[in-house]
């Protein structure tokens, strides 16, 4: 299945659906081939067979469940379709991948990546904290941060950073629980004032004769906007919304965009979201997009559930996602599972004991499994490959394991 290559024609003009809508996204992929031009350096030419969305788990090339992703001719391009550089990709991120043929050596999956595109699920201002309760409301959606959520450097504090506080611009990327509406952080960035907030989620009420749209305990007026019909209660939708309130207290839309499409055929495809429908461990929906899983394995079959986030395997095949692999994800595996980074080190600092790799931060300051050297190499322009796991700080890795390479 992985070695099926399906050609298609020209890509859409806007496809990236964020990761609330991970199993819908690949809708989009049904008219894409390779295509020029973009921020990220360019489209590789790959035509197009595999599939995958979720979080940013490392970098050296582009890590997302597991697999390796050469991102150097790639296309990165955020929600609206922008081209943008490869180097505003960031740990926590949630992409989506267009990329060639999996292939495995030495115990590593890669691929080459024609496009990533990224997007957040909510842009606005914090409107209250609980530390205690590890969340925050922003744009009327109630935002739970977990020990794997990702923080931009200067958030060193996570959620108790005195940053994040009421009024403050955050971008939050993350998954969306589609039983209660609230949504997952997987990266927290501050963002300037800007003169646009988004929202993507889960339709509340759709009053077409008050001409509102409510998403969580926001209310947000589109009587100036088309609204696609196949905006319903309860379907997932993409809204762009001015900085001002009309004379209700109402957010008011300047675009709202629908967040499912028909999907069709595809060879090989990896989804991370949530059950959003269940009949059985055989039948059951995942962002919206039916699964027969009848023929799949299963790991933690008896935790699959209405709400349960989900990795699925497999591939798109008449609108339907016939799985082969099923894994239900609970937050310790997440945290488990950790990050690996590779690359060449910028700078060292030996007092603290930690360097600089892709941006990121690394303490080698815990116990830590050397490979091919010693922790007396870890110097400036050093190329090392890096395991390890998010500290409490949400911006540091705390290396487990460091390998020298060649």
């Amino acid at each position: 299945m992985e070695d099926t290559c399906i050609m298609r024609s020209a890509r859409p003009a806007s496809r990236f659906v964020p990761h609330v809508l991970t199993a819908s996204a690949i809708a989009a992929l049904l008219a894409l081939a390779a295509c020029g031009g973009g921020g990220g350096g360019g489209s590789s030419g790959t035509s197009v067979s595999t599939f995958t969305s979720g979080p940013i788990t490392g970098f050296g090339s582009i890590v997302v469940n597991g697999v390796h992703y050469d991102d150097s001719p790639s296309r990165v391009e955020d929600e609206d379709a922008s081209g943008r550089d490869r180097s505003e990709l960031k740990l926590g991120m949630v992409v989506e991948i267009d990329a060639g043929n999996l292939s495995t050596a030495s115990g590593k999956t890669t691929a080459t990546a024609d496009r990533i595109g990224f997007s957040s699920l909510v842009r606005g201002p914090i409107a209250s904290v609980n530390v205690g309760a590890n969340q925050l409301v922003v744009l009327g959606q109630t935002v739970t941060v977990t020990p794997t959520t990702v923080y931009e450097d200067g958030l060193t504090s996570g959620i108790s950073s005195s940053q994040l506080t009421t009024g403050a611009i955050v971008k939050v990327y993350g998954v969306l629980d589609s039983t209660s509406g609230s949504l997952t952080a997987t990266r927290i960035e501050l963002e300037d004032a800007g003169s646009f907030y988004r929202l993507r989620g889960l339709v509340g009420n759709y009053d077409s004769t008050a001409r509102t749209i409510t998403i969580g305990t926001a209310v947000i007026d589109v009587s100036g906007v088309t609204v696609p019909t196949s905006v319903v209660n309860g379907s997932l939708v993409r809204i762009k919304m001015s900085t001002t309130l009309n004379g209700l207290g109402q957010y008011v839309a300047t675009q709202v965009r629908a967040g499912r499409g028909n999907p069709e055929n595809i060879g090989y495809s990896e989804i991370e979201g949530t059950v959003t429908a269940y009949t059985s461990n055989a039948a059951f929906s995942v962002d919206g997009i039916p699964v027969n899983a009848t023929s799949a394995t299963f790991e933690d079959a008896g935790s699959l559930a209405l709400g349960a986030r989900v990795e699925v395997k497999g591939s798109i095949v008449s609108g339907q996602f016939v799985a082969t692999k099923v894994e239900v994800k609970t937050e310790s595996e997440q945290e488990s599972e950790g990050f690996e980074l590779e690359g060449r080190i910028t700078s060292v600092d030996t007092t603290a004991q930690t360097f600089v790799l892709r941006g990121v931060t690394i303490s080698y300051a815990g116990s830590v499994t050397y490979e091919r050297g010693n922790v007396a190499q870890l110097i400036a322009t050093a190329k090392v490959d890096v395991h390890g796991e998010l500290a409490s700080d949400g911006t540091t890795i705390n290396a487990t394991s460091i390998k020298f390479e060649d």
